[in-house]
């Protein structure tokens, strides 16, 4: 029986991830030190409401949450970002990501999704107050990779604006799932 233990890049949560091999089989080991709830249990509430209303996502193979660990399913380590940045025609691939995001978007959406604890897992009601805190990790994460502090804090107060603008617009009814962790990063092609 041969097996390896690889450490993995993470996420900007307090997971840590490894790749486990054993007999040439891939599993995903989840170590979480903080937050054990949010960052292991809701994951993986989510992930499973997530293959009921049939999204690919991780299935849950074992856990030990007091320890804060979870074993789940590996889809590898092909992103799309790693597709995006090989192709030259790209429309295909955000084609596909667009579809996802519409089929994502098409779920009802309970109030409380069961999780594996056996208790219900309550969703978080998006409001137009998480929308604009959301947007701002485009300021502190994007941003600086470009331009001076004094430039970004003059280009947020006039997009903010524009934001804010768009937003009054919406007809938001609190009626969609938003996985708040859709990126081309964490989106894996299989």
């Amino acid at each position: 029986m041969k097996s390896e233990i690889v450490s993995i890049a993470g996420d900007a949560s307090f997971r840590k991830f490894y790749r486990i091999s054993l007999n040439r089989k891939n599993k995903i080991i989840i170590y979480a030190k903080k937050e054990k709830y949010q960052n292991l249990i809701a994951y993986t509430a989510i992930n499973s409401f997530l293959r009921k209303n049939k999204i690919l996502a991780p299935k849950l193979y074992s856990h030990n949450f007091s320890k804060g660990i979870i074993v789940i399913e590996d889809f590898g380590d092909l992103s799309f970002h790693k597709v995006l940045l090989q192709q030259k025609n790209k429309i295909k691939n955000y084609k596909k990501l667009v579809d996802l995001l519409i089929k994502v978007q098409k779920i009802t959406l309970p109030s409380k999704i069961n999780n594996p604890i056996g208790g219900p897992h309550l969703i978080k009601k998006y409001s137009y107050k998480e929308l604009h805190k959301e947007s701002d990790l485009f300021f502190r994460w994007y941003l600086p990779l470009l331009f001076q502090k004094k430039k970004i804090a003059i280009m947020k107060k006039s997009i903010k604006k524009i934001l804010s603008k768009h937003y009054k617009n919406l007809n938001f009814k609190n009626s969609y799932f938003v996985h708040r962790d859709y990126h081309v990063q964490n989106i894996m092609k299989i």
